[in-house]
């Protein structure tokens, strides 16, 4: 049976977490799962736990009972597996004893773990595991809560094998489990299903985790009375068979347990011989003669041999030492190997049968025969470790140490010796000593530096543990690990067990130095930057905060991903600027700096705003409009980037410019007094008086400076031969309008003004004007009409009641789609049909790019008429047209370039009409639906107004107002 108790805490009143209460789930869903096979019985926190526990094992004991076969029963004590798991707030008496405080309600109430362990000790027969995460107070010592937990369980008396770790309350997230128990959980998950995994092998691997020994504050093992598998391999638990020692000769037939031979063999009267064979061999090495060789082994010896080995097995204990006794007897003193194997077997015999200090009398029998003999050495250690006799055990260790020759053996013996004293003998000053002669044979051995690390920090040697974990650290391959690992490192060492035994002083540069090996192995990573910046800026070591910065700024050119590096480069150059302006008062790098983080992310509008207002305060007027201008395209709703252009403008003498800006206010509902005099000041009275028309080249200021220019060009070099072929497909479609040639409206004739105001646009805008079929009384405003010859359907009734100025933006924005590229949307009006244009011209140049399949069927049909229709010029234009688009690798958004001319001709209409009112309000209203929302076009023209675009384009019109 494998039961599994788990006392957590519940949460608080108030649904929070309390410490702990997240680990039951956790655990509880872990080891009920096939592979552990555990039931799970939760216990009440509520009550006492002692108590509760009592009544389980009662329980257990009635259900046994019931059992109608007693072997049976016997059976299942003996072979009942049981976990004990606590994860909960503890508190420590005034006399040192540990209490688990699992009641969030009543937090002054526990329970003593010595209680716990003590019904486990009375009540349990078969193996038994304690889990216990320990949340303490912040005031108390980790190291102080394990230690208590190790006394209460007090394994070595109960037998209970312990796991346990402690640490602050508030050092874990509340939304996480505890760190023991995840890496718990982890282990398991991890674990080979065939091999199984005992708890003690889940203590080696958080205690050689970096990453665990560095999140645990302290963790410790004691092991139990035997290995307590928290998976059962496939095969069942195997089974610790006794020690065996090396036979002597062959094994001959089993000795007569009456053999009176051996009867005058006596243990210690075989030691008397030995001690005097011992000095005659000494006497005879002086002597010119050689000693005579050995006589043979009687038969006799194989046969007691063999059957104290079967006895030691079985394990008849006393009739194994009354054998090897008996062997021991008939083996004479010239036979100092066979002697010394024997006194081995009775060694490990007294040795299992708890009597010490006579299996270490056998040891050092056998090592006086054979003194090189390694596994008499290393039995003999253990002997003076279950004895207690660590003075013993420190002179046994020395002497197995100067026989072992190899590096690879003494390095692996000397951290399998400071295992055993850390864990078994409690020493840690003897654990530590002989870790440090390991580290001396090998410098950066992981396990090695990892026990060391913890080691010094347990006892307090801060500056040595960092040191060690330090190194350790070094070892890790990926940079990014490795930053992560100096990062936590950098943290112990500023806020953890440092505090108490480290001058602020002296953990702040620890810190530090830590850090900068963490921006070393990892730019990109930038919490060590902000821990640097916050420990420097608490000292007011501006200076050194900015030569971090600036070491920073190249280690970010070693950053091999383009947009990773811009984002460390802006975010070093925002800091620098910020430390400039508000710590060094050098408002002149600190423009410098915004500008360089600008540069980077020209879509900061904090950026902007800061650079912008340095450079106001520096008189660098130019340079300031420049940014503004660039946050009102970021955020057109913000007053207060156009009250500073008004001002900037005004001082740069640019009234045009200014008086753009207070137009803004004014639309806005924000203006000040003296904006909203020039505003009324330069009020256009009617319609724009251009002087003259644009020119080819001012409608690239027009058009949107974030167009996607390469998808662009492949759109105009396509744009006639594709007009033609829709009109080709229209017509055998038999889809071609007809238009009355009697609607047809000359603007010289005409008696409609709307007819004129096409002409009139027309020329200010530089472009042939579309024919213009006028029909008084339909309900329509102004339609495109997809036939050869550039035409317009102007419907009299829809157009009634509107203003000279609505009609104008209305007519601007409308020629704006008879121009260039923009054509097409004519003739291809949706998305769906821009894109099958689109993919048609890129198969004529790469016949293998795939279609889309809903598109597949329309490009088929339009490759033909296209390739047909298109001449060589325009062949040649469209093939370097589509090389550069894929030369580049950008990504086609055919939806931002129609936004981009749905933009551009409400600019058309604004610039006609010169008021932003008038241009806000006929887009609010319009009822034909685009890529973009009115609220978008808009936005656009405020940021447009203030453009120096817009200034230029006025100019050009001469119509902008002169200083």
């Amino acid at each position: 049976m494998r039961l599994a108790i788990v006392a957590t805490p519940s949460l608080h009143r108030d649904q929070r977490p309390a410490p702990g209460s997240l680990d039951g789930d956790l655990i509880r869903a872990r080891l009920s799962l096939d592979d552990a096979g555990f039931r799970v019985i939760d216990v009440d926190p509520a009550r006492d736990l002692a108590e509760q526990l009592d009544a389980m094992f009662d329980e257990l004991v009635a259900t046994r009972q019931t059992l109608v076969d007693a072997e049976e029963a016997a059976r299942e004590e003996a072979s009942t597996l049981l976990l004990f798991y606590a994860s909960s707030a503890v508190a420590l008496s005034p006399d040192g004893e540990l209490f688990l405080c699992l009641d969030p309600e009543n937090p002054g109430v526990g329970d003593a773990l010595s209680d716990v362990a003590a019904v486990f000790r009375d009540r349990a027969r078969g193996e038994v595991l304690f889990v216990i995460e320990c949340h303490h107070a912040p005031g108390a010592a980790s190291r102080a809560v394990v230690a208590a937990a190790e006394r209460a369980v007090a394994s070595a008396e109960t037998g209970i094998e312990l796991l346990v770790a402690a640490h602050p309350i508030g050092s874990l997230g509340a939304d996480l489990p505890s760190v023991l128990t995840r890496a718990f959980v982890e282990h398991l998950d991890e674990a080979e299903p065939e091999r199984g995994l005992t708890a003690g092998a889940i203590a080696r691997r958080i205690q050689e985790s970096s990453a665990l020994s560095g999140a645990i504050p302290c963790f410790a093992r004691a092991a139990g009375r035997g290995s307590f598998f928290v998976l059962v391999p496939p095969g069942g638990v195997p089974i610790e068979e006794p020690a065996a020692a090396p036979r002597h000769g062959a094994a001959g037939p089993s000795a007569a347990a009456g053999d009176e031979r051996a009867a005058a063999g006596d243990e210690r009267a075989a030691a008397g011989d030995e001690r005097a064979a011992a000095g005659g061999e000494r006497a005879g090495a002086a002597g010119p003669r050689a000693a005579a060789p050995a006589p043979p082994l009687d038969d006799s010896v194989a046969r007691y041999l063999a059957a104290g080995d079967a006895l030691a097995a079985a394990p008849d204990l006393e009739g194994a030492l009354s054998a090897y006794k008996k062997a021991l007897a008939l083996v004479g003193t010239a036979h100092r190997d066979a002697r010394a194997e024997v006194y081995l077997r009775i060694a490990h015999v007294r040795r299992r049968q708890e009597r010490h200090r006579e299996a270490i009398e056998g040891f050092e029998k056998a090592l006086a025969l054979a003194p090189e003999h390694r596994p008499a050495l290393e039995a003999l250690c253990e002997a003076h470790l279950a004895a207690r006799d660590l003075a013993g055990l420190r002179t046994a260790e020395e002497r197995l140490l100067s026989r072992i020759e190899g590096d690879d053996d003494r390095l692996a013996y000397l951290v399998q010796a400071a295992e055993r004293w850390e864990i078994h003998a409690g020493d840690t000053d003897r654990a530590r000593e002989l870790l440090e002669r390991a580290r001396e044979l090998r410098p950066d051995d992981a396990s090695v530096l990892r026990s060391l690390g913890r080691l010094y920090e347990e006892a307090g040697d801060v500056q040595a543990s960092l040191d060690a974990r330090r190194c350790l650290i070094e070892r890790i391959e990926d940079p990014r690990q490795r930053a992560l690992s100096f990062l936590d490192l950098a943290r112990a060492a500023i806020q953890g067990e440092a505090r108490a035994t480290l001058t602020e002083l002296t953990r702040e540069q620890t810190g530090i130095d830590l850090l900068e090996r963490a921006l070393d192995a990892d730019p990109t990573l930038l919490d060590p930057l902000a821990l640097i910046a916050v420990l420097l800026s608490a000292r007011q070591e501006w200076g050194e905060l900015e030569l971090a910065y600036r070491r920073m700024l190249d280690r970010a050119q070693r950053i091999a991903d383009p947009r990773t590096r811009s984002d460390v480069v802006w975010e070093l150059c925002r800091r620098l600027g910020l430390l400039f302006r508000d710590h060094l008062e050098d408002p002149g790098s600190a423009l410098d700096a915004f500008e360089g983080a600008v540069a980077e992310r020209p879509d900061d509008v904090a950026g902007r705003l800061n650079a912008a207002s340095l450079a106001r305060s520096a008189g660098r007027l130019e340079r300031a409009a420049a940014h503004l201008q660039a946050a009102a395209v970021l955020d057109p709703g913000n007053a207060q980037v156009f009250h500073d252009l008004f001002d900037a403008f005004q001082k740069l003498r640019r009234t045009d410019q200014a008086w753009a800006a207070a137009s803004v206010t004014m639309y806005l509902g924000a203006a000040e007094a003296r904006e909203r005099f020039l505003f009324e000041e330069h009020r256009p009275a009617g319609l724009v008086q251009p002087a003259r028309g644009l020119s080819a080249g001012a409608w690239d200021l027009l058009r949107a400076a974030d167009r996607d220019r390469a998808l662009e060009e492949v759109l105009a070099s396509v744009t006639g031969a594709a007009i033609r072929a829709r009109l080709t497909q229209r017509a055998r479609e038999k889809k071609v309008p007809r238009l009355d040639p009697a609607a047809r409206a000359e603007a010289e004739r005409s008696a409609a003004g709307v007819v004129r105001l096409f002409a009139w646009a027309s020329r200010c805008l530089g472009i042939a004007a579309p024919a213009v079929y006028f029909l008084k009384d339909a309900q329509i405003g102004v339609a495109a009409v997809p036939v050869g010859e550039p035409s317009v359907l102007v419907g009299g009734e829809a157009l009634r009641g509107r203003t000279a100025a609505e009609l104008a933006f209305l007519v601007g924005s409308h020629v704006a789609y008879h121009v260039g590229p923009h054509r097409l949307l004519l003739h291809f009006p949706t998305l769906e049909e821009l894109g099958v244009c689109l993919a048609a011209a890129v198969k004529l140049v790469r016949p293998s790019e795939p279609v889309p399949s809903e598109l597949d069927g329309a490009v088929r049909a339009l490759v033909p008429l296209l390739d047909k229709e298109l001449t060589a010029v325009e062949r040649d234009a469209l093939e370097a047209a589509v090389f550069e688009l894929y030369e580049i690798h950008a990504p086609l958004d055919l939806a931002h370039w129609v936004g981009s001319v749905e933009r551009c001709a409400a600019r058309v209409g604004y610039l006609l009409t010169g008021e932003l009112s008038v241009a806000a309000s006929s887009l609010s209203r319009a009822d034909v639906p685009g890529v973009l929302t009115a609220e978008e076009k808009i936005g656009d023209l405020l940021s447009f107004t203030v453009s120096d675009a817009h200034h230029a384009l006025r100019e050009e019109l001469g119509v902008a107002i002169q200083p």
